[in-house]
């Protein structure tokens, strides 16, 4: 009994007014029950007490576990007069919240945490994210956008109007990032057709000639938009095309045909453009990428007297010049032929 009242009384010190709250221009109320689980150290708790009303949150009480505490998030009233109150877990160093870790002095953690709750609210929040760090409802609306068509020719047009054309079919906002600025309005003839694929795609295709990828994201309290930057390591962007999960000989049966063939000192690319016209499924070249690693369709490649099929003939062509092929699908589920490196 006196121990449970030494308690009470502890945590009734921590549960400080948070005099040190950053303002933000939100008028959202963020409180936090702050369940501790173990033997508190009270000078630890104090600290991190004092960090999380540095955070943001206006109100925090310290107080002991109970067995129906976990991480969640209840929000009282709408719009600017709301008040969320969460319950936080302090488990040794870390606090642990809805979708979120805070480790011990990481203030920015938990500054960008709040931030989240009080632009996007407790249902974005705490929703399962995907791929990109959206939500089902959000992808299926990126993808949607980006299984428009792409109807006008792109084939020797410059880089810039054909990457400008394509973006123009989206209703989403299109950002880009400073460092990628310089690459993006290129004069550089586009070398490829990509029309009648998907925008989405094409668009990656396009980018990709310049050293430039897109990925979609959710800003915080923003709309989905769709971002072009550099390629960054580690960072998820928006493929090239997707890999083709189906039998390859049902979803490009033509590349299967057989016929009689001998190709003497001919040019990849050369090779490529007699095949092509011969085919329903389109030939897609990574012509920036095959560039960059210093590669070239110009190469003379032989392939001996017999019978074989389309694509063997193009991936014995590729071969010899360090090439190789891959049949993908756009994000209509229309299937190419993807010449890379």
């Amino acid at each position: 009994m006196k121990t449970s009242l030494l308690l009470t009384l502890l945590f009734s010190i921590l549960s400080l007014p948070n005099s040190l709250a950053t303002t933000v221009q939100a008028t959202a109320v963020v409180d936090l029950e702050l369940a501790m689980d173990g033997v508190p150290d009270f000078a630890i708790v104090r600290k991190w007490v004092e960090m999380l009303q540095k955070a943001g949150f206006k109100n925090v009480r310290a107080r002991s576990i109970k067995e129906t505490d976990k991480p969640e998030v209840k929000t009282i009233g709408k719009g600017d007069s709301q008040l969320h109150i969460v319950t936080g877990v302090l488990a040794g160093t870390k606090v642990y919240l809805p979708n979120a870790t805070i480790k011990y002095g990481d203030l920015d953690a938990a500054k960008a945490w709040i931030a989240k709750l009080k632009g996007d609210g407790a249902t974005n929040l705490t929703a399962e994210k995907g791929a990109y760090g959206l939500t089902k409802e959000q992808i299926v609306k990126v993808y949607d956008e980006l299984s428009k068509p792409v109807t006008l020719s792109t084939k020797d047009r410059p880089t810039k109007d054909v990457i400008r054309s394509i973006s123009q079919v989206w209703k989403v906002r299109v950002g880009v990032e400073s460092n990628a600025r310089k690459y993006l309005f290129s004069d550089k003839p586009f070398p490829g057709e990509l029309k009648g694929l998907t925008s989405g795609s094409a668009m990656a295709m396009a980018l990709k000639s310049v050293g430039l990828v897109m990925y979609p994201e959710k800003p915080v309290g923003g709309e989905i938009q769709v971002m072009i930057s550099q390629h960054q390591k580690d960072k998820e962007f928006w493929p090239t095309g997707w890999d083709l999960e189906a039998n390859a000989g049902k979803s490009a049966p033509d590349l299967f045909n057989e016929l009689d063939v001998e190709i003497k000192a001919t040019e990849i690319s050369k090779t490529l453009d007699a095949i092509a016209p011969r085919l329903k499924t389109p030939i897609i070249i990574d012509y920036g990428e095959i560039e960059r690693r210093g590669l070239s369709l110009e190469k003379r490649v032989n392939i001996p007297a017999g019978k074989t099929f389309y694509k063997i003939i193009i991936d014995r062509a590729l071969s010899q010049g360090g090439l190789r092929s891959e049949l993908r699908t756009d994000e209509a589920g229309k299937v190419f032929l993807w010449i890379t490196y």
